[in-house]
């Protein structure tokens, strides 16, 4: 719940750092200045947010661009990376605009719940997820999975010689992964899947992506082609965003709970 989520996201103030959660620390590195480009300028109206969005959400955007520049002077090694724009944008909402609190949230997300390398330039802990996901994915739904694998190597046998082809998964389980599920699931279910990221750490990413595959599985069975899967993901991707039931998509989660992950 909204709600819910909120209020686990100020009480991180209760339990991180004395040195991270000073205020006038986290201020300090929220700049005043705003009129030089950055590397996420482009994407601050990318939030799939309306608040950010257009000639009405320019108050908005410069807010978000202050909060990505606090991050971004903190933590050195990450800087930013695509998808913590749509972090932040989300924190914000949360925060109702508060701009240390959301530093000191996006600090805490990267840096204390998300493996280490999520967001770093070579994306180490994002490929170490998508590895132990398709494995995960063997186990979970094996006839999914090797379905999925037909596809792949129909795409290498009919582009042999040509460049490397990703999983079929990876396309759309890294951008999961990335907006920690932003972009593929209603807000409400989303808050949902955060407050369950706080409470139990980043595993919940994995279960969360296995439910939703299992979800759409029948769906997935029936194309014959990568081209075919590509063309209902996008409808599958559209849908998700507006049918999604969320108690069903947690009950599928808390059903797969007992496998408990190394």
């Amino acid at each position: 719940m909204h709600a819910q989520t909120g209020q686990k996201l100020r009480n991180v103030s209760l339990t991180f750092p004395v040195e991270v959660s000073c205020k006038k620390k986290l201020l300090d590195l929220i700049p005043s200045a705003l009129n030089r480009e950055y590397i996420f300028e482009s994407d601050l109206h990318r939030t799939g947010c309306s608040l950010f969005c257009g000639a009405a959400g320019r108050d908005n955007q410069a807010v978000l661009r202050r909060v990505l520049l606090g991050f971004a002077r903190w933590n050195k090694s990450v800087g930013y990376c695509q998808g913590l724009n749509v972090l932040a944008a989300l924190v914000l909402q949360v925060t109702d605009r508060a701009e240390a609190s959301a530093v000191k949230v996006m600090i805490y997300l990267v840096e204390g719940v998300l493996p280490e390398g999520y967001f770093a330039d070579n994306l180490r802990g994002l490929s170490v997820d998508m590895a132990v996901f398709r494995d995960l994915l063997r186990m979970r739904l094996p006839k999914l999975s090797r379905h999925l694998e037909v596809l792949q190597c129909d795409t290498k046998d009919k582009t042999a010689g040509s460049s490397y082809e990703p999983p079929l998964t990876n396309v759309f389980t890294m951008q999961w992964f990335l907006t920690l599920f932003c972009h593929c699931l209603p807000q409400d279910t989303v808050f949902r899947v955060w407050d369950l990221i706080f409470l139990e750490g980043d595993e919940v990413l994995l279960r969360t992506a296995l439910a939703i595959w299992e979800g759409i599985s029948d769906r997935i069975m029936s194309v014959t082609s990568a081209d075919e899967f590509y063309s209902i993901m996008g409808v599958l991707t559209r849908e998700m965003l507006e049918f999604t039931d969320t108690n069903n998509l947690i009950k599928e989660y808390e059903y797969d709970k007992p496998n408990r992950y190394p």
